[in-house]
């Protein structure tokens, strides 16, 4: 366990580290002389339990800089010192009195007061699981996610460990606890190539419900309408996994088999009109127009005469994670900023909708094997005429597979609107035929044409 004394007086420093020598031995203490030293600190020499902050440092305010540690650290267990008219006039009444970990010490110093304060605020760092704990247990009840993936949050609903044998793991961030990108800097320069999750029921949950879709994908392949029941259902699990925990190597897999999957389906069907016919779009929702978009991505894919195993992979790929970090389905149903339907949206969905090509692009970057996913996915709300977003490309900005892509998700974003029904099929195809009669749209859009209205 560790604890930062800020401090601008170091024959303080030489008091309190005696102190802690003589009673609390396994405690490090280390001293920062001002806040920006302390907050680097933080970032480098962490994780902190303890917070003690000299309410005499002239160059910082005591409450401000207590706030900012929990703002970029989370809370942790603080204790102000001073004299009793310094923790009057210098600590923050209102913070203090709204959080129970932070604890008031008055000086002059007394062994006895002081080593009760600090054996309070220990126990409460422990309770609050700050100090790291080493657990042992079956390896088969982690899951190991590599290290880059931390990049991703600030935050996490379980507990992440340390593997330090094969049967021992240390708690290194706690669930619900905000970390920081240092702290995740810190392992990679220890060399930790892996983090672990501890698999929580909702864990085991979604790790159950792979193993589940996986078979049925395997097991049915004389049963077309249900293949696309299981995919419809990876891709559901596929998202609740990326959102809270991103892609782990089991989830990259599960995807690769769900993209395998439609080629071989969609040769049941034997043709676009039959996946319409028989596609279950009950809900309209996120996971449904994802697997639409991939049957449809399939379908342009023969037209064109692509026979790469790659383009097929990115197109797939693209289709399951592109809108992966919407809140709600009817978000994905926006095409243009300046229409009526994202007025509606308040500002930070409207936010979200505007960065969400982005950080589904960044995500692809994770996903081994996949190649230029993520261009793909930054451009699938662009538009030919360069109303789309977030950049406003137009028709002769945009590659072949962007292209596919786009088309597939703005004709399943119709049919999401206006139903799947024989009427709205057709009245999308003949909207699209002269608005993407541009560029690189022009050949999938008479594709598209041709495999509906024959």
């Amino acid at each position: 366990m560790k604890a930062l004394f800020i401090c601008d007086n170091k024959e303080e420093w030489g008091l309190l580290r005696n102190l802690f020598h003589a009673h609390f031995s396994k405690v490090e203490l280390i001293c920062a002389i001002k806040a920006s030293d302390a907050l680097n600190y933080l970032s480098f020499e962490g994780p902190f339990s303890i917070i003690i902050i000299d309410c005499s440092i002239k160059r910082d305010d005591p409450s401000e800089l207590a706030k900012e540690i929990f703002e970029n650290t989370g809370e942790r267990a603080t204790i102000f010192i001073g004299t009793e008219a310094m923790l009057n006039d210098r600590v923050d009444q209102d913070f203090y009195m709204n959080h129970e970990m932070v604890f008031l010490y008055k000086k002059p110093f007394d062994p006895a007061t002081f080593k009760s304060t600090v054996q309070e605020s220990i126990d409460w760092a422990k309770r609050e699981d700050f100090e790291n704990s080493i657990v042992e247990i079956n390896k088969e009840e982690y899951l190991p996610l590599k290290l880059k993936n931390f990049y991703l949050f600030d935050i996490l609903p379980y507990d992440v460990y340390i593997e330090l044998t094969k049967t021992k793991f240390v708690k290194v961030i706690s669930a619900n606890k905000k970390y920081t990108q240092s702290t995740i800097q810190d392992f990679q320069r220890r060399n930790v190539k892996f983090l672990y999750l501890h698999k929580n029921e909702h864990l085991k949950f979604l790790e159950n419900s792979i193993e589940k879709i996986t078979q049925t994908l395997k097991q049915k392949a004389n049963k077309p309408k249900m293949i696309l029941q299981a995919q419809i259902a990876g891709v559901l699990v596929i998202h609740q996994y990326l959102r809270d925990i991103g892609p782990a190597e089991s989830i990259i897999r599960f995807s690769e088999i769900i993209i395998d999957s439609v080629p071989r389906n969609f040769k049941n069907f034997g043709e676009l009109k039959s996946v319409l016919g028989h596609f279950p779009f009950e809900n309209a929702d996120l996971a449904e127009q994802a697997v639409l978009k991939a049957y449809i991505c399939e379908a342009l894919s023969i037209g064109l005469d692509w026979r790469s195993d790659l383009s097929r992979k990115k197109l797939g790929l693209s289709s399951i994670i592109h809108d992966c970090y919407l809140d709600n389905d009817e978000m994905a149903k926006v095409t243009h900023v300046d229409s009526p339907e994202f007025e509606m949206l308040n500002k930070d969905e409207q936010e979200l909708l505007l960065e969400h090509p982005f950080k589904a692009a960044e995500l692809a970057r994770h996903f081994n094997g996949f190649t230029d996913v993520e261009f793909i996915i930054q451009e699938h709300q662009e538009l030919p005429d360069g109303s789309g977003y977030p950049r406003g490309l137009i028709a002769s900005k945009i590659t072949s597979i962007s292209a596919v892509f786009i088309i597939a998700n703005n004709f399943v974003t119709q049919i999401a609107i206006n139903g799947l029904s024989k009427v709205s099929i057709h009245n999308t195809v003949s909207g699209f035929i002269s608005y993407y009669n541009l560029g690189n749209f022009k050949e999938p859009s008479q594709i598209l044409k041709r495999m509906i209205k024959g």
